[in-house]
């Protein structure tokens, strides 16, 4: 027959630390999505911009001409307003009629534990000027 004495303060510790590291986990993805959310943002008023331009001008998208320079202070004021630091932007039209935007940035932890990982935070935007 065995003994039921011991302790429960293991079992209290170990729950601590799991609930610590998942609570951990979820902040960082939380801390994900809002990056991703503002590389959005920013994505969605390039693309949205240019191919208001390009309405407002008549002039079709260039398949495959980088429009990035163009949207440089846009881009400024909007990463800026939004506290990110885009590492790559991309604005170009890959069929002639859509502007496709495209921005990157390095992921920064919520918490501070990068543990040497180092990735890309990226989001899309697609526009089409209609008249």
């Amino acid at each position: 027959m065995h003994s039921e004495r011991g302790s429960i303060l293991p079992i209290g510790i170990a729950g601590v630390a799991l609930s610590l590291a998942i609570s951990l986990i979820f902040l960082e993805l939380i801390g994900i999505q809002i990056q991703t959310l503002r590389n959005k943002q920013v994505s969605d008023v390039l693309s949205l911009k240019i191919a208001s331009d390009l309405r407002k001008d008549q002039i079709a998208p260039i398949t495959g001409l980088d429009y990035s320079p163009v949207a440089r202070p846009l881009l400024e004021v909007a990463a800026r307003q939004l506290r990110i630091r885009p590492s790559t932007v991309s604005v170009k039209s890959v069929d002639g009629k859509t502007i496709e935007c495209i921005v990157c940035s390095t992921w920064e932890s919520v918490t501070g534990l990068r543990l040497n990982n180092v990735g890309q935070v990226c989001a899309s935007s697609k526009a089409r000027g209609v008249s």
